[in-house]
């Protein structure tokens, strides 16, 4: 068998960046990178498919030469534009059977849950564990090996995100000729870049992109919500070419090169010039007559995430705030953010060699997403599939997904896999039952209730009857679709 490799996608509104890597010891090793500057993204939306498409093949081969290995299956990671976030539970029953649990126990608990209706306009990305309760008594991060007698509970983050924008670009990746092996939410990935004090405390995440600055406050170890503003440096730019009467680009450039969001330590002596818009000659200016300019952008950026944390019940952060993303480059940022807050507030750079950059924070958050999930479920998700079918008889039915969609080919490595792996495994005796359910399930902690984002009503744990286990015809075409992941 080949080395393991995990290829993440990740499709932001500036350029496009395919990052390759592997499992090492606790972390990732990354062997291959690309990038590609292109238009035809906007604010996390696909706004013209073709240069869309072209990017990712520019970046595909990129990554290739470097990585010296060939790419066709990648993790398609997607933004939190228009996302969702409600807690679930679901509960299998054991009928007094002593039973240990293993990834396939906990593939069926989240395999439920991801199969249930969110709405006409949504579509779950990621279901991810909070805990797991063992017979009502033990709770755990993990359960596997672990014997229970009558039953296991997951308590679940479930993200759902805008069904347009996650079907417009898996159809653009697959016009690129990829296979998408999975999709997670950067509202989860980016629990990667978090310490474990840091998410217990609760901290977080402000990713500030070209067009959009996304953010994410985890508490206790978990997500509890989730937001994005359409604002983010290219605003800057655009706000530095107003002031100066220029163009974006020598703005843009300026910004990079001389750019400081803190006035107060910006130079006084360092000069630049500008070239002006339909006149002769340029002007010279100061790098803090430039920081005036960026500060009160910046700032405004900033003041706008903590308004709407403060409305949505995130007062306090004293995990403190941790800021990624391309304009995370921007001199004096953490400074100014220091200015604004008391809590502790560092850049993240990722530590990896040949990817020091925040803008590929969220691409090695994705990777490290793939790692947890397989490490979870049991099972490799990214190999040499060539001699995939020599341990399958031909009497066994591989389950095929609707034809004619770039869904036609999704998750089918995990299935065909995980069919070899559990092929000789013995039957579980399971019955479903109503899921497990009360009045401390309510994530109201220190009188603070989190709500999804598009909703005036408390997240409860969802009470509602039991599902029979579904079957490969269900109706609704990305039903098909997410049961495949998990079978």
């Amino acid at each position: 068998m080949k080395e393991q490799y995990y290829v993440a996608l990740d499709i932001g509104s500036s350029s496009v960046k395919v990052v390759v890597g592997e499992k090492f010891h606790d972390g990732v090793n990354i062997i291959g990178t690309g990038q590609t500057f292109t238009d035809g993204v906007s604010k996390g939306m696909i706004r013209d498919f073709d240069l869309a498409k072209s990017g990712i093949i520019d970046t595909v081969k990129k990554a290739e030469l470097l990585s010296n290995i060939e790419i066709d299956e990648v993790f398609l990671k997607v933004p939190i534009t228009n996302s969702d976030i409600v807690f679930e539970t679901e509960t299998l029953r054991f009928t007094g059977r002593e039973t240990e649990i293993d990834g396939e126990l906990i593939e069926e608990l989240l395999e439920n849950i991801r199969l249930k209706e969110i709405s006409s306009e949504k579509e779950i990305v990621t279901v991810f564990p909070v805990s797991f309760l063992v017979d009502d008594l033990h709770e755990v991060e993990d359960p596997k090996g672990i014997l229970a007698r009558e039953s296991l509970t997951v308590r679940a983050g479930v993200i759902s995100v805008d069904r347009t924008l996650f079907i417009n670009m898996g159809n653009c990746a697959e016009e690129a000729g990829l296979d998408i092996i999975d999709v997670t939410s950067d509202g989860f990935n980016y629990t990667h870049i978090l310490s474990d004090t840091e998410k217990e405390l609760g901290a977080v995440v402000i990713d500030i992109g070209a067009d959009l600055t996304q953010y994410a406050y985890y508490e206790r170890g978990t997500l509890r919500y989730l937001n994005v503003i359409d604002v983010g440096g290219n605003d800057i730019s655009y706000a530095v070419a107003e002031a100066f009467n220029t163009d974006y680009h020598f703005a843009n450039r300026a910004k990079e090169q001389y750019g400081h969001a803190f006035y107060e330590k910006a130079s006084d002596t360092e000069k630049l010039t500008l070239p002006q818009n339909n006149k002769d000659g340029d002007i010279e200016l100061s790098a803090k007559k430039l920081a005036d300019v960026i500060e009160i952008v910046t700032e405004d950026i900033f003041m706008e995430i903590f308004e709407d944390l403060a409305e949505n019940g995130v007062t306090r952060v004293n995990g403190g705030f941790v800021i990624t993303g391309g304009t995370a480059n921007l001199r004096g940022i953490k400074d100014l953010v220091q200015d604004i807050v008391s809590e502790k507030v560092r850049i993240h750079i990722p530590s990896q060699m040949g990817a020091r950059k925040p803008e590929f924070t969220s691409a090695i958050a994705t990777i490290e997403s793939g790692i947890l999930f397989d490490e979870l479920l049991d099972y490799v998700t990214i190999d040499n599939y060539d001699n995939v079918y020599e341990d399958i008889d031909e009497d066994d039915e591989i389950v095929e997904t609707t034809d004619g969609s770039f869904f036609s080919s999704l998750f089918k490595e995990r299935k065909e896999k995980n069919a070899n792996l559990n092929k000789d495994s013995k039957e579980k005796d399971i019955s479903y039952e109503e899921p497990y359910n009360n009045e401390e399930a309510r994530y109201e902690e220190d009188d603070v209730v989190f709500e999804s984002e598009d909703s005036d009503d408390e997240i409860n744990y969802v009470d509602e009857e039991p599902k029979e286990k579904k079957q490969t015809d269900n109706s609704g075409f990305f039903k098909k679709v997410f049961k495949n992941l998990f079978e």
